[in-house]
């Protein structure tokens, strides 16, 4: 069984509410709920296919929003060791963001709406991804250094 089908017969099957319970809130029959977690199934193959979209246009926005829907966060882990110039670019795209998550703060304290809401909500999540991608790229860098001075 491939990761993907694994995890969807998992979460079908092992997950809080029963195969009934799911039938019922998604309108659909228990059996079709059954076929959801077959590895042959429409489901698990368009899965399948969302994957490897994301993979191939290097765009993780359907997952960004599977996720925030999920109440997760999306973090690309960084698979290089920074460099001198890669810092300082890093240091810059995050005081940037940093600056414009603020201005989206102050926005949504002056004049509160769902427009500046969905903004600055957006601009948290933008930051708190680049922060814990930075933080990999710390910790990666930190057992370079202790591999090197050992």
């Amino acid at each position: 069984m491939d990761p993907i089908q694994t995890a969807v017969y998992d979460t079908i099957h092992k997950g809080k509410r029963s195969v009934i319970d799911l039938a019922d809130l998604y309108g659909l029959t228990e059996n079709s709920v059954y076929k959801m977690g077959l590895e042959d199934s429409q489901f698990v193959k368009a899965l399948r296919r969302v994957g490897s979209l994301i993979q191939i246009q290097g765009k993780n926005d359907i997952l960004r929003v599977l996720n925030s829907r999920a109440g997760y966060l999306s973090v690309k882990i960084p698979r290089v060791p920074i460099n001198k110039e890669d810092k300082n670019v890093a240091v810059a795209d995050y005081q940037r963001l940093a600056n414009e998550t603020v201005d989206a703060l102050m926005q949504f304290f002056v004049t509160p709406g769902l427009e500046q809401q969905n903004h600055l909500v957006n601009q948290l999540t933008s930051i708190t991804e680049m922060s814990m991608g930075l933080k990999k790229r710390v910790e990666k860098g930190n057992q370079l250094e202790l591999l090197e001075s050992a």
